[in-house]
């Protein structure tokens, strides 16, 4: 059986960065996710999960 991730990383024990990523809603439903530093990275979706709910 696997481990929840199969890379050699460290991504179960780092701590979120919350601080550089904002969302806002785009009032038909969708949220927009996007880095404060970095105005060409972002994306949409239809559906997101808080970052505490995921650990």
């Amino acid at each position: 059986m696997t481990e929840k991730y199969d890379s050699g990383n460290d991504r179960e024990e780092a701590e979120f960065e919350t601080g550089r990523y904002a969302a806002v809603s785009d009032g038909a439903g969708e949220i927009v996710v996007y880095d404060t530093e970095n105005s060409a990275a972002w994306l949409k979706s239809d559906a997101a999960v808080a970052v505490a709910e995921m650990k």
